[in-house]
């Protein structure tokens, strides 16, 4: 899907001027959507930045803390005078016989408290997965923004095929009827033609209403995959249909909710996180242990130094060597301070406990209320269905008296293909509802 993603983007890039048409299927349409949408991309990057925070703590675990720094310059020379009055020898610099120096400085601490940070790092790991299982419902209910999108797209198609279809249908009846009007057939009514020209407002009207609804969802699915004003897209299906997704029964929807929602894996990811964070709290009452270690050396080659001292690690005012190496230990006085956050971690802990108590059952209920809506779009389906059988039959046969005596029965044509239309309409609102509902019922489960 990521070459689709990427030959769509080249392809409005090198054909935005002219007018070339994007044609997707539905689950590609969905997923083209999910990458462009902006705030998934901004929410992909703040995983990352959690996922990098893991990673700074791992790097972190072995010498935290170690500091390197070195120095080379010119310094000047020693001087070796004797004072006969206290008769003792008195150092003193010469600034006559400058000399290259270099010096450096390490410094490193290594924690001892590797518990600390085991249990910061799970709590790490555990905030990162109930931020993706936050991610996932969001994705699931966006995705079903996307799919109201493409079956209002496929709607809007079929609802303009049948304006345009029954405004020339209508039409062509009425002049129909007004040639036998002429004609002076038997059985042509006046009445009838005037009832047929009443009826051009609606059908005009809805031929209007077809048109800013098409256009309307050609601009959302646009929209939502990023496309220039250039680029037209079209739905990869000709035709609007139920969809065949095969839907669960009630109970395995509520056992796969019960693992799989992500509402319910936040909710454990979110009772790891708080658990460490409290134990972590706790951890942190107790004093911190270290290890510290620290070299430092120091060395001058200016003028007279020969003669103070031959050996290059003998200490003078520049010339030095030192180090040191223990075991230390931290503790902060402040211990309420600590305790208050441990107390606070308890609470949030708590809390994640009575939420998981009802958690689950609440969603259990949304499910039910969701498949009850499926049932019911999918009766209403059914029964359209039927209905739209039955007026197709009544304008087959409306059809074949027509042939027979069409100045007689041109209205009662033109009555039955009105039926036909306006059952259409409603079978499509129909096939809508119910794919709709199925998208929903999924969503709802996590499915």
């Amino acid at each position: 899907m990521f070459f689709l993603l990427a030959f769509i983007f080249f392809f409005t890039a090198s054909f935005a001027d002219d007018g070339k048409v994007v044609r997707l299927s539905r689950d590609e349409f969905v997923e083209i959507a999910i990458k462009t949408e902006p705030r998934f991309k901004e929410s992909q990057m703040e995983l990352l930045k959690k996922e990098h925070k893991i990673e700074q703590l791992k790097t972190g675990v072995l010498l935290p803390k170690f500091e390197f720094s070195m120095l080379t310059g010119m310094v000047p020379g020693l001087r070796k005078n004797y004072d006969e009055k206290n008769h003792e020898t008195i150092k003193s610099w010469d600034f006559t016989e400058m000399g290259p120096f270099y010096g450096m400085n390490i410094y490193a601490a290594q924690p001892l408290n590797y518990g600390q940070y085991q249990l910061g790092l799970k709590a790490t790991k555990a905030d990162l997965q109930q931020k993706k299982m936050e991610l996932e419902g969001k994705e699931l209910y966006k995705k079903m923004e996307f799919l109201s999108y493409y079956y209002g797209y496929l709607l809007a198609m079929e609802m303009n095929k049948l304006a345009q279809d029954g405004n020339k249908q209508m039409r062509k009846a009425a002049d129909n009827l007004e040639e036998a009007l002429d004609n002076e057939e038997e059985g042509a009514s006046q009445m009838d033609l005037l009832e047929l020209k009443a009826g051009f407002f609606e059908i005009d009207k809805a031929v209007l209403d077809a048109k800013a609804g098409l256009k309307k969802a050609q601009l959302a699915a646009k929209f939502a995959l990023g496309l220039p004003d250039s680029v037209v897209f079209e739905p990869a299906d000709s035709s609007f249909v139920a969809i065949n997704d095969f839907v669960p029964s009630l109970d395995s929807l509520k056992k796969w909710a019960a693992v799989q929602h992500p509402d319910i894996r936040r909710l454990a990811a979110g009772l790891e996180a708080t658990s460490m964070q409290m134990e972590l709290s706790a951890a942190k009452l107790a004093p911190e242990f270290f290890i510290l270690g620290e070299f430092e050396y120091a060395k001058s080659w200016a003028g007279d130094r020969s003669t103070l001292s031959k050996n290059a690690f003998a200490p003078d005012p520049v010339n030095r060597i030192s180090g040191t190496f223990g075991i230390g230990l931290r503790y902060k006085l402040n211990f309420w301070n600590q305790w208050e956050s441990y107390k606070s971690a308890r609470t949030d802990y708590r809390i994640l406990r009575q939420t998981e108590n009802y958690a689950n059952r609440g969603i259990e209920l949304q499910i039910e209320e969701k498949y009850e809506d499926f049932l019911v779009a999918k009766g209403k389906l059914e029964s359209v269905r039927n209905a739209l059988r039955a007026t197709e039959g009544m304008l087959k046969g409306a059809a074949l008296q027509y042939e027979i005596n069409p100045g007689k029965t041109a209205g009662l044509l033109a009555n039955a293909y009105k039926k036909n239309l306006l059952m259409k309409k409603d079978y499509y609102f129909a096939v809508y509802d119910y794919n709709m509902a199925v998208a929903r019922l999924f969503a709802q489960a996590g499915y």
